[in-house]
Formats: C-alpha cells, structure tokens, sequence
C-alpha cells in the first residue's frame, strides 16, 4: 500500500510540474503525427488526383 501512495504521490507532483505538461503536450501530438500519418499521406494522393482530373476535364 505504502508503494501505491507514494506512485500517487509522484504523479500529483509531476502534474503541478509546467515541464510535465510540456511532456505530455509533445507525446500527445506525436502520437497523432504517428496515427494521421497514414490517412494524410491518403489524402494527399486524393487532392493530387483531384487535381489532374480538374486541370484535365473540360468546363
């Protein structure tokens, strides 16, 4: 019990931390980089097809 206490302890210290929130403010938008990589390099090929087809087609 006396580990858990002190576990809770550390995490209210670190949350009063400005540093903390950098921390967790640089994981956050790495971790979205990471999963929206993928469907944005999608939807970059859409825009570029996009593109070719309104420079091509005819008004």
């Amino acid at each position: 019990m006396e580990l858990v206490n002190k576990g809770i302890a550390w995490c209210k210290a670190r949350v009063q931390e400005r540093t903390s929130w950098d921390g967790v403010s640089v994981i956050a938008v790495s971790i979205a980089i990471l999963v929206a990589s993928p469907i944005a390099k999608w939807l970059a090929y859409a825009g570029i097809l996009y593109g070719i087809y309104t420079f091509v087609k005819e008004q």
